[in-house]
């Protein structure tokens, strides 16, 4: 199945990854010293970051083990607290905080300083929070030039290669910033989980495969899920067929009757992404054109969180898989 060799191909990364750390300490003499992850000896280090696909290979130097962590996208911090580091966060997005969205609100609610827009966040807001450690991903426009003025400022910045829009991509990053807070192990631990959860709940698609759109809520309207996006490898692993390509859109975009009409999907997915529930989708679904829509008329609607089916919920999404599969059987 795709997702074995895509996951695997990932997990090969980190290990990749893994060899690159060079430090001060001579080679580890006993499985303890291999395996520790905050003990000095694992400090200082030098982490070589490869490059993606907008951004250049780098070079992260950390004398010790980051204590103040800010982190810039919804996925990072979510990582972050899935390593047992909450406490470390020092700025977050407070979008983790909607249980919609975020898998670890207890331990995240302490932390001092949020942000509502990501797109808006600016450098300045940053350096305030005194961090060791900035964590961020090639996702926004502004991600390049705070890295710019934060490395200015001598503060070190994990600037992630890629987006969190695949399982690739969430394997590898989720290895890197294992790597940068020296919890390797825990990192590994998680990344394979969620390799293998995805693997066993895959689902052969068949030649006639029920055709899907995805619409979220997630910019106070209906938007379609288009391009490259994690719920998208998601719906494809259920074994469906996303159909927003037949519309002509290659990424999320607002969605109107026309289009939901000349789409007329065998279902719909609807994500919940700020934690209103339906009331965003009531006015499009209750149009008199789309009410007649089989997939409408029929209740062939799953109504899911955005946890359950975006990056930022890691191991949550094992569980959307597996829902959408479920769902998918039934078209």
């Amino acid at each position: 199945m795709r997702i074995r060799s895509t996951i695997s191909k990932s997990a090969a990364v980190f290990v990749a990854l893994s060899l690159l750390i060079t430090g001060c300490a001579s080679s580890p003499t006993s499985e303890n010293d291999a395996t520790a992850s905050d003990s000095d000896s694992a400090w200082p280090r030098t982490i070589e970051v490869p490059a993606g696909s907008a951004t250049p290979a780098s070079t992260l130097e950390l004398d010790s083990a980051p204590m103040r962590i800010a982190a810039l996208d919804y996925e990072s911090a979510e990582t972050i607290a899935a390593l047992g580091l909450s406490d470390r966060l020092v700025l977050i997005s407070e979008a983790v905080l909607n249980p919609a969205l975020g898998g670890h609100i207890e331990e995240l609610s302490s932390v001092e300083t949020t942000f509502s827009v990501a797109m808006e966040i600016d450098a300045e807001t940053v350096i305030a929070t005194a961090p060791d450690l900035v964590v961020m991903s090639p996702r926004h426009t502004n991600d390049l030039p705070i890295s710019e003025v934060l490395q200015d400022a001598n503060i070190p910045v994990l600037q992630l290669p890629e987006p969190w829009r695949n399982s690739a991509a969430l394997v590898a990053n989720i290895g890197l910033i294992g790597l940068a807070t020296g919890n390797e192990e825990e990192a590994d631990e998680l990344a394979e989980g969620i390799r293998t959860g995805l693997d066993e709940a895959t689902v052969q698609a068949s030649e006639d495969a029920p055709r899907v759109l995805i619409i979220n809520n997630q910019a106070g309207r209906p938007f379609v899920t288009a391009g490259q996006a994690y719920p998208l490898e998601l719906l494809e692993l259920a074994g469906a067929v996303n159909i927003a390509e037949e519309l002509g859109v290659d990424r999320s975009a607002p969605i109107n009757v026309e289009e939901l009409v000349q789409a007329n999907p065998d279902g719909i997915v609807l994500v919940d992404m700020n934690g209103t529930g339906d009331r965003m989708f009531s006015e499009l679904l209750s149009n008199p054109a789309v009410a007649s829509l089989k997939a409408v008329s029929d209740d062939r609607l799953l109504h899911i969180e955005g946890k359950q089916v975006q990056a930022l919920g890691l191991n949550n999404t094992v569980e959307g898989l597996t829902i959408l599969a479920d769902w998918v059987r039934t078209l």
